[in-house]
């Protein structure tokens, strides 16, 4: 373009630049971060922090209740949800934000509004699931697959309405 200057765009070599440990040290990093040490103390680590993490669920799950029709404030809960939950082992309540989160994503590219329902049915698991004292009950893995079958079939039905 007339007026504008060209810039150029310099290529550095990755060995140019100053390594922070020598080769060898490299080396003993990666034997340390495979070995059963690190892998057996990062273990400890979550566990020992399982409590101060349900909490956090706790308190996102009451956070995702009161977004209401807030459909985004609900998808960014469900999200957070979703990422905490497995690690602070309420697998199930992960699983059902996980479906929730699917069926904003899939709406989402679908062009459609998420079902206000289908919103509802999940929250409401959610928040069951966080607070069921046996967080890996079967009844709860069966509600997250259900859910997750009602998504898709709403889902479906919306796209034939608007194919018409």
């Amino acid at each position: 373009m007339p007026g504008k200057s060209k810039s150029t765009v310099e290529m550095i070599p990755p060995d140019s630049y100053p390594q922070p440990v020598t080769r060898a040290q490299a080396v003993e990093m990666v034997h340390a971060l495979r070995g059963p040490g690190l892998s057996q103390a990062l273990g400890r680590v979550i566990e020992n922090s399982g409590e101060m993490l349900r909490q956090a669920v706790h308190t996102y799950v009451e956070e995702l209740e009161a977004a209401g029709a807030d459909f985004t404030l609900t998808f960014k809960k469900a999200h957070d949800i979703r990422g905490f939950a497995e690690t602070a082992g309420m697998l199930s309540t992960g699983r059902i934000a996980d479906g929730l989160c699917r069926y904003f994503e899939d709406a989402g590219q679908a062009g459609l509004k998420p079902d206000p329902e289908v919103v509802a049915l999940h929250v409401s698991a959610i928040g069951r699931s966080a607070r069921d004292a046996d967080a890996g009950s079967r009844m709860s893995d069966v509600v997250a697959r259900q859910l997750a079958v009602l998504a898709a079939r709403k889902l479906a039905d919306a796209r034939k309405i608007i194919k018409r």
